[in-house]
């Protein structure tokens, strides 16, 4: 007996196509796909922010222990010379007024340093730069010790910025780059060697007992980034005598007036003369102590020029070494 003929065995391929349903395809490949979308949300998303919180976390942990390490040689400065070092030199009878050595080379005399070298220190930072020779080359180097890994720090090919540079041979030039600028005070308009009420200004030689407020209590340094708020030159200061935005003090301080990353420069009150980061809402600052706090953006600032005032902020308070010395009663 013949079975019954297949009704299907001359049907064409395209006549086998057409008999599949083939209008359900798109929302089959639609739900799959939505379907790894959501998985790859799900398991993938917390993936990724915990990268990148891994990643802050190691630039926030290698800043700090930049300032931890830049406190261990600011004690050894201590030890030998009593004192912390000048925030930048101030030259008697030099008209006009030459660049002076900052804080940050001073500090480094007690690493072992190529240069500058304490000797190096005898002469000025102007004399320095009018002999034109290979110690140009070395007051440009860039130091790890004085960048912080959150920074984008070649953002201008590792060069500080262009407002920040100095003028040399009538040509800007690049000086070494740093992210750590010292406490200057909450004074805001002074120059040259007028007094300061933080520890770092024109000729200060600030000692532990002028520390009234506590070490624990008191900035020494902070940060400042440089994309946006210029941060500083290393070996110091390329005109003592002014507190005018670029090629000024604020190459290696930080004065009290401005809010912790206050918007970008474009006043005297903003952020290059302040501290910043690219830490995510705060900035991380050194104290004397030796002990580095994380202070937020919302920590409570209110710059007053008068020192005894008691509207001072908290921030403006920690920047005043001896605040509590000054104020009415107390």
């Amino acid at each position: 007996m013949n079975a019954a003929p297949d009704p299907h065995t001359d049907d064409s391929l395209e006549a086998a196509n057409r008999q599949y349903d083939r209008s359900r395809m798109p929302w089959m490949i639609a739900i799959v796909l939505v379907g790894f979308l959501f998985i790859g949300c799900i398991v993938g998303g917390p993936i990724v922010m915990f990268m990148l919180y891994s990643r802050e976390s190691a630039r926030r942990t290698q800043c700090e222990a930049n300032l931890k390490e830049l406190a261990f040689n600011m004690d050894t400065y201590y030890g030998v010379h009593e004192s912390f070092p000048a925030g930048w030199d101030v030259a008697e009878n030099e008209d006009p007024p030459q660049p002076g050595w900052g804080w940050p080379a001073k500090v480094l005399t007690v690493t072992g340093a190529v240069y500058p070298s304490a000797d190096a220190l005898d002469k000025t930072l102007g004399s320095v730069l009018l002999q034109n020779d290979q110690r140009l080359e070395l007051l440009q180097e860039a130091i790890s010790g004085y960048l912080c890994p959150a920074d984008e720090v070649y953002t201008y090919q590792g060069e500080n910025h262009p407002d920040r540079r100095w003028v040399h041979d009538e040509q800007p030039v690049p000086f070494g780059l740093t992210t750590y600028v010292g406490n200057a005070g909450h004074l805001h308009d002074v120059a040259g060697a007028q007094p300061n009420t933080g520890i770092f200004f024109g000729n200060s030689r600030i000692t532990i007992e002028q520390i009234t407020d506590g070490q624990s209590y008191t900035i020494m340094v902070g940060e400042r980034d440089l994309t946006q708020c210029r941060a500083g030159s290393w070996p110091g200061v390329p005109n003592p005598m002014s507190h005018d935005g670029g090629p000024s003090i604020w190459s290696v301080v930080a004065g009290a007036r401005p809010k912790i990353n206050a918007p970008p420069w474009n006043s005297d009150t903003e952020c290059g003369e302040g501290f910043s980061s690219f830490h995510p809402d705060g900035v991380n600052v050194l104290m004397v102590d030796g002990s580095v706090k994380f202070l937020t953006n919302d920590i409570e600032s209110n710059w007053n020029a008068d020192a005894h005032s008691p509207e001072q902020g908290v921030l403006q308070r920690m920047m005043i070494r001896n605040y509590g010395d000054n104020l009415p009663g107390q």
